[in-house]
This record gives structure tokens, C-alpha cells and sequence, in this order.
């Protein structure tokens, strides 16, 4: 890291809708960078080309960041971050990076990249504000103070981990990005001599709109999701209750003697159909738990890709209007160091996206079980309500009154909730169709381009 560039309260030009990237080998020694990075870090590509990435270090930011930043990369886990950089001449610009690692064809981490884009929401504001409480704790107390304070403070603002914090910080800057990143290149622009590559662009750029259909799926499942939860919940909570109405009833009975022993029999049954009910519904509870799960982390993963696509478009965007014959080789491992990124993600994706249907269709049929149980409790009610006209005195049809109401409320939750499984189910059908359509043309893209690498020599 720099110690002798003075610093200036003043921010190096970075537009909102640019984004650019950097690679460096596993112990953070830059291997490459585009255009963009060049500029806005006012370093010419040639001369970071071997110097440690802590060469855009600014000192306002809090040591803790960049620990976290090596925990998740080493355990091969990919971390996004807001980060404050030092330019070359001391002034600065702040990013969202998202750092992950690359793998090879046998699975092996070979390099990092690191891609960026202007922070521009309002949760950026609370960060930069953190970040100097941040500093603050280490100067007192060290890393291990800050990092407490950390942890102290995504939980004040309502995240359990560091891993639900980066995810939303994802979201919201992409979101609040909008099209901006969708840059659109002049064929008129392109030399003849990388016609391929442009190709290439051309397919990235549908991709971006093929993606939009894929985004709307998933934020469907996420909403859907918490609604399938709050549903589950309530069946468990009336197998809950129906199981407690059967111990009074179970009492009731016993104050009879005798003539309580066939409300004694149905109390037991209603009972057992509650109990099993509601083992049913917990099992299904925890499946949803796993699923959801899995749809925060296939949001995550959409993202991830859908910025791993667009930083795709631009740098090729960027390629094929800029004079680069005398660092060809470097760009083409950079394309594919980019296409590694994207189809990682893309494939984490497809996987998670393939092992839902199974996890989906197994929570219908437990519905329908649940289903079998309520229709069991009905009848359970019918014989109990034509029991207890013989019981004039008792408060049996009272008991049987509130397990029907109880039984009407379930079978419409029940109704709703096979529903709303069912268009679940169908709208990632979709998605895994759109996926599958995604990966096979990118690899198909890909294979040209290492066979080819996309230029004519």
C-alpha cells in the first residue's frame, strides 16, 4: 500500500454507468484491468501489471473490510463489498466490488476478479457513515473491536450475517442501476478484422434482455415463498389447536363415564389426526426453510451473473472501439477469465433452480396428506356433532362447533396453498428452461472462442 501520495478530498471521475473489472493472481498481484479501471485509478494498465491491488488502498478505509474480503475468497466464497480507492494522483472513488474467485476446468481456484460498479443507492450513505465508525474502533480497540462493531451494527440494521448484508447491497445497486449499464455499440465503429467478436457482443446483448424475463421469475418466487410460510404456519397452528380441543374434549368425555365413551373414541382419533397433521406441516415447514434458502441464494446468484453479463457486454463494447492490437493476448484471457465468471454462476444457478422442483413437488404432497387428515377431521366432526344430539346436556357439539370452523379455515388455506405451489413449480419450469437456453449458448460461445479465439490472425 501506498504511504507517500498525499491524499485529496477530491473524487476521481467514475460514471454511474460505467463498470469495469481487475484480476490478480491468488496472493492479490494485479494480472490485467480494462479501460475503465486504467482511467478512473489514473494508472496506466502497464504499470499495475505486477504491483499488489493494495496500490488503489485508501487509508479511510477499515482494515476489517479487507479481512473479510480475504476470508470469503480463500474459502472460495465470492464477497461483495463497498470500497473506497485511491487514485494515483491521491484522489478518490468508491465502488461496489464484487470479488470472487475463478476456477479452472478441474475445479481448482487459478485467479481472483474483481468487478466494479458506482455505489448510488441510499444504503451506500449508512455505509460510508459505518465504515468511519469502523476506523475508529480499530484505532481504539484493533481489528477485533471493529469487527464486533460490525456485527453489531449490520444487526441494527437488520441482517444476521455479513452474508444477508452484501446480498442486499447486490440487489439494491443493481436494481437502483436500472438499464443504465446497457451500453449499445455502432456496427459502423467495428473493424472487419473482429466482426467475431462483435458477434459475440451481440449475443451477450440478448442475453441481458433474455435475463429480465429470468429476474422477474425469481423475485416472483420470493415474494410467493413468504407467502407459502405465513400459510404453513397457520395449518400448524389450527393442528395446534384442534389437538387441544381434543384433550377437552378427552375430558368432558371422562367426566361422563360410560355414556362418554364413544366421545372418549372420537376426542382420541381428532387427536391423532391433529397430532399427525401437524408433524406433516413442521416437515413441510422445514423443507420451505430450505427452500427459501435457496431462492435467496439463486437471487444472489442471478445477480452475481446478471453483472458478470453486463461487465461481458461492456468490456467487449469497449474492445471493439478501442485500438487494442498491442495487448490482444491479454484481452482474449481476460474474455475468458469474464466468460469463467458468468457461467460459473450460471450453472450454481441452473443446479439450485433443478433441485427445487424436487423439493417442491415433495411440500404438494405433503399437502395433499395434510389435505387427507382435514377431510378425516371433518368426518370426525359430523359423527361428534350426531353424537352429541344424544348429549343435550354437555358441551360436546359446542367442542365440535370450533373443530369445524377450525377444519373450514384449513381446507382454504390448504386450497390456497396447493395453488400457489403449483404456479410456483410452473414459473420454475420457466426459469430452469431460460436458464438451460442461457448456459448452452454462452458454453456453445465459449468453445468458439477457444477454439477460435475470435480474431483472425
Amino acid at each position: 500500500m501506498r504511504t507517500n501520495i498525499l491524499r485529496k478530498e477530491v473524487e476521481s471521475p467514475f460514471e454511474n454507468d460505467e463498470i469495469f473489472f481487475s484480476t490478480t493472481d491468488l496472493k492479490g498481484i494485479i494480472n490485467s484491468g480494462n479501460d475503465v479501471f486504467a482511467r478512473v485509478s489514473k494508472y496506466p494498465i502497464e504499470e499495475m501489471i505486477g504491483k499488489p491491488h493494495n496500490i488503489v488502498r485508501h487509508p479511510d478505509m477499515p482494515k476489517v473490510v479487507f479481512k473479510l474480503l480475504w476470508d470469503y475468497i480463500q474459502r472460495g466464497k465470492p464477497i461483495v463489498a463497498y470500497v473506497k480507492n485511491m487514485a494515483k494522483d491521491g484522489s478518490y472513488y468508491w465502488v461496489l466490488a464484487v470479488v470472487s474467485p475463478l476456477f479452472n476446468e478441474e475445479g481448482e481456484v487459478y485467479r481472483y476478479i474483481s468487478i466494479r460498479i458506482k455505489p448510488t443507492s441510499d444504503f451506500f450513505k449508512t455505509i460510508q457513515k459505518l465504515y468511519k465508525e469502523l476506523i475508529k474502533a480499530e484505532y481504539l480497540g484493533g481489528i477485533e473491536e471493529s469487527k464486533t462493531l460490525l456485527e453489531q451494527k449490520l444487526k441494527e440494521l437488520g441482517f444476521d450475517s455479513y452474508d444477508d448484508f452484501m446480498k442486499k447491497a447486490l440487489e439494491l445497486e443493481l436494481k437502483q442501476k436500472g438499464s443504465v449499464l446497457e451500453k449499445q455499440i455502432d456496427i459502423s465503429e467495428i473493424d472487419k478484422d473482429f466482426i467475431d467478436l462483435f458477434n459475440m457482443y451481440k449475443i451477450f446483448k440478448n442475453i441481458e434482455v433474455t435475463y429480465q424475463n429470468i429476474y422477474e421469475f425469481l423475485y416472483s418466487f420470493s415474494k410467493v415463498g413468504a407467502t407459502i410460510k405465513e400459510k404453513a404456519q397457520d395449518i400448524l397452528t389450527i393442528s395446534e389447536d384442534v389437538r387441544l380441543i381434543s384433550l377437552n374434549s378427552s375430558v368432558e368425555s371422562y367426566k361422563l363415564g360410560s355414556q362418554g365413551n364413544s366421545f372418549f373414541v372420537l376426542s382420541t382419533e381428532m387427536r391423532k389426526t391433529a397430532e399427525k397433521s401437524g408433524k406433516l406441516t413442521q416437515k413441510m415447514e422445514n423443507i420451505l426453510n430450505d427452500t427459501l434458502k435457496d431462492i435467496d441464494d439463486m437471487v444472489f446468484y442471478m445477480n452475481l451473473s446478471k453483472l458478470g453479463i453486463y461487465m461481458m457486454s461492456n468490456f467487449l463494447a469497449e474492445v471493439l472501439t478501442r485500438d487494442v492490437l498491442n495487448r490482444l493476448t491479454t484481452i482474449m484471457t481476460d474474455i475468458l477469465d469474464n466468460f469463467r465468471f458468468v457461467s460459473y454462476y450460471l450453472n450454481k444457478l441452473d443446479r439450485i433452480s433443478s433441485g427445487l422442483n424436487s423439493s417442491l413437488s415433495e411440500i404438494l404432497t405433503i399437502i395433499n396428506s395434510v389435505n387427507i387428515l382435514i377431510k378425516r377431521l371433518h368426518f370426525l366432526y359430523l359423527t361428534g356433532m350426531v353424537e352429541s344430539a344424544h348429549q343435550v346436556k354437555t358441551s360436546f357439539s359446542l367442542i365440535f362447533t370450533q373443530v369445524s370452523n377450525l377444519v373450514e379455515k384449513t381446507k382454504g388455506t390448504i386450497t390456497e396453498l396447493s395453488i400457489e405451489l403449483k404456479n410456483v413449480l410452473e414459473v420454475n419450469k420457466n426459469l430452469n428452461s431460460e436458464l438451460k437456453s442461457i448456459i448452452s449458448l454462452t458454453r456453445d460461445v465459449k468453445t468458439k472462442f477457444e477454439e477460435e479465439q475470435f480474431v483472425e490472425t
